[in-house]
């Protein structure tokens, strides 16, 4: 009867050890699965972190064009180096910009860095064609990307079908076609493209998107490297995925695998899930499937222990039963046995472990919470140092984050979610706050759907909100000099104006320019110029308090706002900003001094809106610029006047180079101790359709802001030196032309590949046929360019004179460094002669100092006889003037000479 009791008693025990061993085994293929879910989980959030990242990239190259009518190659390359040259950006192939042009409408091709004309030769675009989209700017400038560089996106009909629906829809539109194509076939490019207005595009009607649009801005990204990127963390955790683009009524196309396609599909996997992603408005679905090594790990070792320790316990219990052990015996080995299968609640810990995320598991009923060491170490607490109670936890949660965590929380409890995520902030151990990423799912409900346990991870995600920051600084922070850019300027400069609109106080804005500048940037070079605007940055800095900002825009412009507008305190900040940028700046090897011009605009007396207000204040800078520069000038409505003028008359040089509206002038230069007229100054004028003829003090500035002073200048060398030629056949073959060259020229031409004096002056017959006009300002960069530039015209036969000597920087070092042949007076002084013995004596010292370093001298603005015998009596070589002529047409000019040469020596033809 013993051995029958004993029988059944272990018959029943063994019983009992298989089914808890197969629970104990079901229960860590469950674990297993879990994880396996938040693994995939994962890899999609991380997904669409990555896509978010590269959306706030191409917002904040939107921003800088939103900010600015006009970007650079130079400003856009480096705004976009900071992103394309990461380490951690692999999959990004080029950031751009993309710009559209109607032919029929003049305004979305004004701002080019180059002619309409030029640019649709260099883009061979089809002809015919009204609408055009050049890729006007791309990085990094690899040879696919060269390759695309100022082609036109609009020959691709699904490009263009892509592009105009971002623009008239004003949204981000992701495309799967691309410009590189058909240059790369195995890769498959994605490509972001983000509209730009000419505006703001909240302002801007629906209908009237098109005629504002500006262009896109674009980013692509080799789709397959994006997704490994993306994938890679997890795949190590023995996962596998295919990611299919579910492309409308084209079926589904593939974009990555994690391995080999040949044994794709000869794995047979335990787990698996399919999870459709939204990736700007295109369904993508990620299929992950178990690995074996990943099937491999589940952890059956507590099963197996389970099933030994009840096989024993078996035995032990029908020995028991056999030999009649006491019932505390027996009651002693149940009580063990109970204890050994209550530590399974922390064997899902174990598995999840290697994730490297703490993980908590929440008894609701008991209120109680289990958590990993790896959560508590998390926060700095050792194992034994953090008690059960989830009060504990939420109270160390931020107070600003406390109000949303437990409203989701809430939720997932009542029954109304099954899962959560959330990002907050947690208290550690020592005081300090980290970001931590919160997931939890519900692991079991009672009958009423109310949670009764929680699972969940938490993970440490400062590193990644330490990341976000860094792309916040390259988009708001300038990164030459640390201070805000134009971006963040405008953002907080809208925010003032808002409070002053409600506080009924003033709002000042100064916008500087420093004066000289690219001289030092050109002469220095580049590293020297950051060098200068780092220390500028500095010095503007200190000349703040309490009550200013300061941001610079770009280059070397810089803009302060000032909340206290008081006459007396703008004025006086103004001054010492003047008096501090007017310090040297010491550079790597020299000292470099620079000025700056400063506007003042005040809100609202000179604006209503932060557009005209900037507008204003730039009026303001450009009156200082006219007035010499190092000093300020307050907005007045007669600048607006002005600057209207200076932008129509800009439109219009544009139309007068290809309308053949200039015509040259030559005013003769006669030898005073001869009578000859050998030389005539060339002068531009400029016959206006609607206007007249323009004197060149008001469009010679505009040119050369704008640079058109360059091809303008070739013309007028080009049409002079041409008429000399005819005046050496007809008149004399030693005639000489005299031709004006502006600073801008002088280094535009340097930089040149091509080069007027080999293609003009070519032949042995015409060297000595042209006199180059130069200014003492061009000789202030006393620097190799403009050495190497002058010893090349003394080679070529071209001669050089020094105009308006004596009102600028003169100095003796000057002429005796540099191959200068004449050196001409300016009218002022010639003006005086006869009744100003302080001019009489400062000519008569040019002349000597000229004669004396084997210089000939030119009196400018002779207008009297008595001017003229004294110069002559002085030993002056050569004059012009009203006197003698002024300035003719060409044929008139030939007629004057003849008639000219026809008079008796000494006489004078008026």
């Amino acid at each position: 009867m013993s051995r029958w009791i004993a029988g059944v008693i272990f018959s029943g025990a063994v019983l009992t050890t298989f089914l808890l061993w197969m629970s104990e085994r079901h229960h860590a293929e469950e674990l297993q699965e879990i994880q396996f879910r938040q693994l995939v989980i994962s890899a999609s959030e991380e997904i669409h972190h990555r896509i978010d990242a590269y959306r706030q990239v191409l917002k904040g190259v939107e921003q800088l064009y939103t900010s600015s009518e006009h970007v650079s190659a130079y400003e856009f390359k480096l705004y976009v180096d900071d992103f394309t040259e990461r380490p951690e950006s692999g999959s990004l192939s080029a950031i751009g910009f993309i710009k559209y042009i109607h032919l029929q409408h003049p305004d979305t091709f004004k701002h080019l860095d180059m002619p309409i004309q030029q640019l649709l030769r260099q883009g061979r675009y089809a002809p015919g064609a009204e609408e055009v989209a050049p890729v006007l700017y791309v990085e990094p400038r690899n040879n696919n990307n060269r390759e695309i560089l100022l082609k036109d996106t609009f020959d691709n009909a699904l490009i263009r079908d892509d592009l105009l629906t971002a623009g008239d829809s004003g949204q981000l539109v992701m495309s799967t076609h691309s410009m590189v194509d058909t240059l790369s076939p195995t890769q498959k490019n994605y490509v972001l493209h983000a509209p730009v207005y000419r505006g703001k595009r909240m302002e801007i009607p629906a209908g009237a998107r098109r005629s504002m649009l500006n262009g896109w801005v674009f980013l692509r990204f080799d789709v397959s490297a994006f997704l490994h990127e993306a994938l890679q963390a997890t795949e190590q955790q023995q996962l596998h995925f295919d990611v299919f683009d579910q492309m409308r009524g084209r079926g589904q196309t593939p974009l990555y695998h994690s391995q080999d396609e040949l044994s794709l599909h000869d794995i047979s996997a335990i787990y698996s899930m399919s999870h459709a992603l939204n990736i700007n408005d295109q369904v993508w679905s990620l299929r992950a499937r178990s690995t074996p090594a990943f099937e491999a790990a589940i952890d059956y070792s507590d099963a197996n222990r389970i099933g030994l320790l009840g096989i024993f316990l078996s035995a032990l219990l029908g020995g028991i039963a056999y030999f009649a052990v006491t019932r505390s015996q027996t009651q002693l080995a149940l009580e063990k046995f109970n204890q050994e299968f209550n530590t399974s609640e922390q064997r899902w810990m174990l598995a999840l472990e290697s994730t490297g995320d703490g993980l908590w598991d929440w008894y609701v009923p008991e209120s109680r919470i289990v958590y990993s060491d790896r959560w508590k170490s998390m926060l700095g607490f050792l194992p034994h140092e953090f008690d059960h109670q989830p009060a504990s936890w939420h109270k160390r949660i931020h107070e600003d984050d406390y109000p949303a965590a437990m409203a989701m929380l809430q939720q997932v409890l009542s029954g109304e979610r099954d899962h959560y995520a959330m990002e907050y902030r947690m208290a550690c151990k020592d005081g300090s706050w980290k970001w931590v990423f919160d997931r939890g799912m519900v692991f079991k409900r009672d009958e009423d759907g109310m949670s009764i346990r929680l699972l969940g991870t938490l993970a440490d995600i400062s590193k990644i909100k330490q990341s976000e920051e860094v792309i916040w600084q390259y988009a708001n922070v300038d990164t030459l000099t640390g201070l805000p850019n134009r971006r963040m300027f405008f953002e907080r400069l809208d925010q003032q104006l808002r409070q002053v609109k409600h506080n009924n106080h003033k709002v000042a804005i100064i916008f500087l320019d420093l004066d000289r500048f690219k001289e030092v940037n050109d002469s220095q070079g580049h590293d020297q110029g950051d060098r200068l605007l780092q220390q500028a940055g500095q010095r503007l800095t200190h000349c703040l308090d309490e009550n200013g900002q300061v941001a610079r825009l770009g280059g070397d412009e810089f803009v302060l706002m000032l909340s206290n507008a008081h006459a007396g305190y703008v004025e006086d900040l103004a001054q010492k900003v003047i008096d501090s940028l007017s310090e040297p700046f010491k550079l790597e090897h020299t000292h470099a001094y620079v000025a700056a011009s400063l506007g003042i605009a005040i809100f609202p007396d000179d604006a209503s809106n932060k557009d005209d207000l900037m507008k204003r204040v730039d009026q303001a800078m450009y009156a200082s610029k006219q007035k010499g520069g190092n000093c300020f000038t307050y907005f007045t409505p007669r600048m607006q006047e002005q600057a209207e003028r200076r932008m129509q008359l800009s439109h219009d040089l544009h139309m007068a180079i290809n309308g053949q509206q200039f015509f040259l002038e030559y005013q003769p230069v006669v030898n005073l101790q001869t009578n000859a007229v050998l030389k005539a100054e060339a002068l531009i004028r400029w016959r206006h359709p609607v206007k007249g003829v323009i004197p060149p003090m008001e469009f010679i500035c505009i040119a050369e802001d704008t640079l058109l002073i360059v091809p303008i200048g070739e013309w007028v060398f080009k049409t002079a030196i041409e008429q000399c030629r005819q005046w050496r056949t007809a008149l004399n073959p030693d005639f000489q032309v005299a031709i004006n060259k502006s600073p801008v020229q002088f280094a535009a031409e340097y930089k040149r590949q091509r080069d007027w004096l080999k293609d003009i002056l070519h032949g042995s017959s015409e060297r000595n046929m042209v006199v180059v006009e130069i200014t003492e300002r061009l000789l202030l960069d006393a620097n190799t360019q403009v050495s190497e530039r002058l010893a090349k015209y003394q080679q070529a036969g071209v001669q050089v004179a020094l105009d308006d000597f004596g009102t600028g920087y003169s100095a003796l070092s000057y002429l005796k460094k540099f191959p200068i042949d004449y050196v001409k007076i300016d009218r002022s002084f010639v003006g005086e002669l006869g009744t100003s013995s302080e001019d009489e004596a400062l000519c008569r010292a040019i002349i000597m100092m000229a004669h004396s370093l084997g210089m000939q001298v030119i009196a400018e603005g002779i207008e009297n006889q008595r001017q003229l015998e004294i110069l002559r009596d002085m030993g002056c070589d050569h004059g012009q003037g009203f006197y003698f002529s002024r300035p003719l047409p060409p044929d008139d000019f030939a007629a004057w000479v003849q008639q000219w040469q026809q008079q008796p020596t000494g006489v004078t033809m008026r």
